[in-house]
């Protein structure tokens, strides 16, 4: 069986994936087993550790945050919208600028020649 070092804490709060897995592990790894018990002591009792490393602290800090803050989920026809909209206002004011601009020479207009 692999080492779970890098699995204790997350069992010692109850967050691992697979409990049954590292209960297995630590009834038959005595140096896993150790290393437990020596987090789970410093844990309990306050007893400084060493500092996460930044990955884990960004890690951490975004999972918090998108525990505080969660997205709404998207339909996926927000932007395909917001094109048509977009288009539909540009084709819009254009229409209406021909419309209000006046030709240079009305077609209806009598010339001079006689």
């Amino acid at each position: 069986m692999s080492h779970v070092t890098n699995e204790l804490v997350a069992y010692h709060f109850g967050l691992a994936d697979d409990r049954d897995r590292i209960e297995q592990h630590l009834a038959s790894c005595r140096a896993c087993l150790l290393e437990f018990l020596d987090i789970k002591r410093a844990i309990e009792t306050g007893a400084e550790g060493p500092d996460p490393s930044r990955k884990a602290r960004e890690r951490l800090r975004n999972a918090v945050f998108s525990e505080l803050h969660p997205q709404p989920k998207r339909a996926g026809w927000e932007r395909p919208l917001a094109f048509a909209v977009a288009a539909s206002v540009v084709l819009c004011a254009s229409a209406a600028t021909r419309a209000v601009t006046a030709p240079a020479s009305p077609p209806y207009a009598m010339s001079d020649k006689r």
